[in-house]
């Protein structure tokens, strides 16, 4: 699938698309493609630096509070990932952010976007419970109010996980097709035998669900984006291509262009920084299909599961630290670095860098005087 822009409008071209009915004429791709595209929900390069109270420390430790709050709650994973969504956007939105109220952004996020999510919501008490009651239920509701206009009620984002869900669909129905149909002429025949909603209808549509390989892949893709969604740098990329990227890196013989449109060149730049993400998670001891107790085995795709941790996280910018010097100078990765115990060898080193680099100068002047 080709997409090309033409002035403001996103034209989604079907010459490419996968010989499968329902994922050419269907809407529901183009449009998830144009909302993920839409400059509305995108966030501007260091936004926290409108915020400087706020440290990039602060959104990962809130981001993995929020995983570990909608396990408790059995929330579906969609709905961590709308909150963090409305996070960022509302950070790009606005400015000064008291420390103090960062807690109840988060914790009202995650209340407005169980709302649009969960067939049946925590209570608003929940919430304030779960803050330990430092949000009040009053103090939520004004958020509620404060959130939605810096959002513009703009409150309907495509995820990363959406992405994932669709690709292995694809995937899986692409499968199923040429399994099903092995000559060009029985294709052409149930193309013209089937109609959208018959084949959405279909068992086709659901059985992925139950797939061994579905729920190994998306397991893994999805602790990935969990932890790459503490990074700041996570909302800087397009979710269709954060998805592919981490679908990807556990399946190196997946046919990306031919199931998502996406290019090598398209996935270079978010697969480089995805890697050590999904490096330490490779390393880790703890097994990357662990899941909660309480969440049933076909069911580990929807709910959303706390299988990370900020020294997973603290991990990922230690493998990442030769390339920290490059980037210094951004305010964000400045906050970051300050909180980790390697930090400290780093700025010294560029500290004493810069110093010999004015003395040289300085000797230079002198000579030439």
């Amino acid at each position: 699938m080709v997409l090309t822009k033409h002035s403001s409008l996103i034209i989604v071209n079907k010459e490419n698309s996968i010989d499968i009915p329902w994922y050419q004429s269907h809407q529901l791709w183009s449009n998830m493609m144009i909302k993920t595209l839409d400059k509305t929900y995108k966030c501007h390069l260091n936004f926290l630096d409108s915020h400087p109270l706020i440290t990039t420390k602060m959104r990962s430790v809130l981001f993995d509070w929020l995983i570990e709050v909608s396990e408790v709650y059995q929330l579906h994973r969609e709905t961590y990932h709308l909150s963090i969504a409305y996070i960022d956007q509302y950070l790009c939105n606005t400015n000064n952010l008291p420390k103090n109220k960062f807690q109840l952004l988060g914790i009202t996020s995650l209340f407005v976007a169980a709302k649009i999510e969960e067939i049946y919501p925590p209570r608003l008490s929940d919430f304030s419970y779960v803050t330990d009651n430092t949000c009040s239920e009053e103090d939520i509701l004004d958020m509620e109010l404060d959130l939605m206009n810096a959002l513009n009620w703009y409150i309907n984002p495509i995820t990363s996980i959406s992405w994932v869900l669709i690709y292995l669909q694809v995937e899986y129905d692409m499968k199923s097709f040429l399994n099903n149909n092995n000559n060009r002429s029985l294709r052409k025949k149930r193309r013209l035998s089937l109609s959208n909603s018959e084949i959405l209808r279909s068992s086709i549509l659901t059985n992925v669900h139950r797939s061994t390989d579905f729920l190994q892949i998306f397991s893994l893709a999805a602790r990935l984006l969990d932890l790459c969604s503490l990074d700041i740098e996570y909302s800087q990329y397009s979710k269709h291509i954060l998805a592919a990227s981490s679908i990807l890196l556990y399946k190196s013989n997946w046919p990306v262009q031919q199931i998502t449109g996406l290019t090598d060149d398209d996935l270079s730049m978010c697969q480089q920084w995805m890697k050590p993400f999904y490096e330490v998670l490779s390393e880790s001891l703890s097994n990357s299909s662990n899941r909660s107790s309480s969440v049933p085995i076909d069911e580990i795709y929807s709910i959303q599961i706390h299988n990370i941790s900020m020294d997973l996280f603290v991990n990922v910018y230690e493998k990442r630290s030769e390339f920290v010097s490059s980037i210094m100078n951004n305010r964000p990765f400045r906050d970051l670095l300050n909180h980790f115990s390697w930090s400290s060898t780093l700025l010294k080193q560029q500290q004493n860098d810069e110093e010999e680099q004015q003395q040289q100068q300085i000797n230079d002047v002198i000579i030439i005087v």
